[in-house]
Order: structure tokens, then C-alpha cells, then sequence
């Protein structure tokens, strides 16, 4: 009954790992289901758009939720923060997960309002990851992000005589592919375009563009190979 309901939602098997009885998955379909799922049966009169159930953990701030278009099956941690002020809005779509700690915001205020996060079908987005888009920030389906990944899709103009903090922002935006695994830690700067299928190694802090199916590390991130260089 579980696996049926899991898939019901999620759209996809849920396969139980050896040595997982039922106490555990008693457990986990309380704190990760049940709960979650009634908090978000709360959250929903006040959304944009839900398409199917959202399960928000334990903390969630969710402010401006009229902004916020969710898809069916989608996962919010324990203690998220989701600032969702902006132009265009966030959409999620169906099957994305955020892991707990997540911060995602578009916007410090209402002087200066950014413009829109988009992220594609069963993304998952590891924990305390930081989602900053004053830019687009656009993720494509099926990507695998890991914890503690670092959008930031603004970038503050700096030279010549004043203030920093007066000179205002650039907002290029960043683009993710469909289908990218990006490791823990990764820094991604206004501006870049991760192709699809790429791989981007832990720790590596991306300031130009990736194409597709390439695999990239360090800092400055380089590509190093090709995911389909069959010599």
C-alpha cells in the first residue's frame, strides 16, 4: 500500500533497501508523508497554482505564495526559506524536491525585484543549497544538485569611483539543462549556461559557460572530458 501511494504521488517506484522494516518505514511515512502533506494542504488556498500535493516539512517560511505555482508530488525540507517576490514568479514542477535548510529568494525588496526561478520535473536540490535570482535562474528536469550549491544570478557592478553598494546589480541569469548531476558545493555565477547532461565536479565554482554533455571541475571550473567521448 505504501509502494502503491509513492507512486501515486511521485510518479515513480519506491524500492525498499535491505534491511528496512516496518518500524522505519512507519517513520519515514509519517515525518517525510503524512505530516508534510497536511501542511501543505494549508499552504494551498493561498498558492498561485498547485497541480497536485506539495509536502512542506517542519519551519517552512513561505512568503509571497501567490507567486508560487507548485506541480504535483513536490518536496519541501524542514526549515526552508522560499521568498517567492518577484516579476515572473516560481514555478516547480512535478516531483521537485528541496531539500531542508534551502534558501531561495528573488528579491531584498521592493526597490529592486528580480525576476523568476523555474525549475523543471523531479529535480532534486540537496540541503542548505542557496537559490539567489535578482536574474532568471532556470533549471532543466532530471537534474541531481548537491548540498550546499550556490545559484547566484546577480552580480553587483563595481568599478570606477563610489559606492558599491550604490552602483546597482548586472542580472544575466543562470541556466542549468536537463539532466545535469552538479556536485556538493558548487558555486555557479550570474551569467553561466550549464548544458544538458553535464557533470560539474564537488567544489567547483563555475564562471563560464559548460556545454552539453561535458564534465567540468575546479576553480575556475574547466571541462575536462566529454560523458560521450567513446576513445
Amino acid at each position: 500500500m505504501i509502494a502503491f501511494l509513492y507512486k501515486l504521488v511521485k510518479k515513480r517506484d519506491l524500492v525498499f533497501a535491505e534491511g528496512v522494516g516496518t518500524r522505519e518505514i512507519f517513520l519515514f511515512m509519517l515525518t517525510r508523508g503524512a505530516l508534510p502533506f497536511l501542511r501543505g494542504l494549508l499552504a494551498y488556498p493561498f498558492l498561485a497554482k498547485m497541480q497536485g500535493s506539495l509536502f512542506l516539512g517542519r519551519g517552512v517560511e513561505l512568503l509571497y505564495k501567490h507567486k508560487l505555482t507548485i506541480g504535483s508530488g513536490c518536496y519541501i525540507g524542514d526549515y526552508s526559506y522560499i521568498n517567492c517576490l518577484s516579476k515572473g514568479g516560481v514555478k516547480l514542477g512535478n516531483g521537485v524536491t528541496l531539500r531542508e535548510w534551502a534558501w531561495l529568494q528573488l528579491s531584498s525588496g521592493l526597490n529592486n525585484v528580480g525576476e523568476y526561478i523555474e525549475i523543471g520535473d523531479n529535480t532534486y536540490i540537496g540541503p542548505r543549497s542557496i537559490l539567489g535570482a535578482g536574474g532568471p535562474l532556470k533549471i532543466g528536469a532530471n537534474c541531481q544538485i548537491g548540498a550546499g550549491v550556490n545559484f547566484i544570478a546577480e552580480n553587483h557592478v563595481y568599478m570606477g569611483e563610489g559606492a558599491i553598494a550604490e552602483k546597482g546589480v548586472t542580472k544575466l541569469g543562470i541556466e542549468v539543462g536537463e539532466d545535469c548531476w552538479i556536485g556538493n558545493n558548487v558555486i555557479i555565477f550570474d551569467g553561466v549556461r550549464i548544458g544538458r547532461s553535464c557533470v560539474i565536479g564537488a567544489g567547483s565554482v563555475v564562471t563560464k559557460d559548460v556545454p552539453d554533455f561535458q564534465v567540468a571541475v575546479g576553480s575556475p571550473a574547466r571541462v575536462i572530458k566529454s560523458r560521450i567521448d567513446t576513445a
